[in-house]
């Protein structure tokens, strides 16, 4: 009887594992917005600058380097939350100028987006700034000296990360940074060589 009691209760438990872990795999539709450059330097929750070049996100309640993959009219971004807010009733998400413009979210300015949660990365904590400040800024967990992402441009190259940026490949990333896409798929825990997004972050 107390094996059966024993059984049951292992089922519970993987059952409600299961669902855990399901919530946060599943898809989220959420009201966004966005930060331009007139919130630049503004300092965030992390305690880093707001950078409107950056792929971040604002989020009222989710831990600090969460990471979360926005979708938008067909494209999506990876972004890192590292700030607090949107503080407008009804907005879920605030998005960098330049993952808003990468969805093409810059025109409307404030729409329905959806996000999967995608990984966390180590923040040192939770900054507060008297109820945020609207302004975030991509970091690299491993050096904070790091060179940001600029939209457009080259991603970051010091400190063993480097920034995707729109137009990216594995294959390119590569060839730039004298390595193999095999190693860079290995250190990253990467499946598919032609599955990055922008703002994803590629350690080497």
């Amino acid at each position: 009887m107390s094996r059966m009691f024993g059984v049951f209760l292992l089922g519970l438990i993987a059952c409600a594992a299961a669902g855990v872990f399901a919530d946060r795999a599943e898809a989220e539709t959420a009201l966004a917005s966005w930060y331009g450059p007139g919130f630049a330097g503004n300092p965030t929750a992390s305690g880093e600058p707001y950078d409107p070049s950056a792929f971040t996100a604002a989020h009222k309640t989710l831990p600090l380097g969460t990471q979360l993959q926005v979708s938008y009219n067909g494209r999506s971004v990876l972004v890192t939350v590292n700030d607090r807010g949107p503080y407008v009733p009804g907005r879920e998400l605030d998005l960098s100028q330049a993952a808003a413009e990468y969805l093409g979210l810059t025109q409307a300015g404030v729409d329905y987006v959806t996000y999967n949660y995608a990984g966390d990365v180590a923040y040192a904590g939770d900054v507060s700034y008297g109820g945020g400040s609207g302004g975030y800024n991509a970091y690299s967990p491993t050096a904070p000296q790091a060179q940001q992402a600029t939209y457009g441009g080259a991603g970051a190259q010091q400190g063993g990360v480097y920034v995707v940026q729109p137009g990216d490949t594995l294959y390119g990333i590569a060839a730039e940074l004298g390595t193999t896409v095999e190693e860079l798929a290995a250190a990253n825990g990467i499946a598919d060589p032609n599955l990055i997004v922008p703002g994803q972050e590629i350690r080497y």
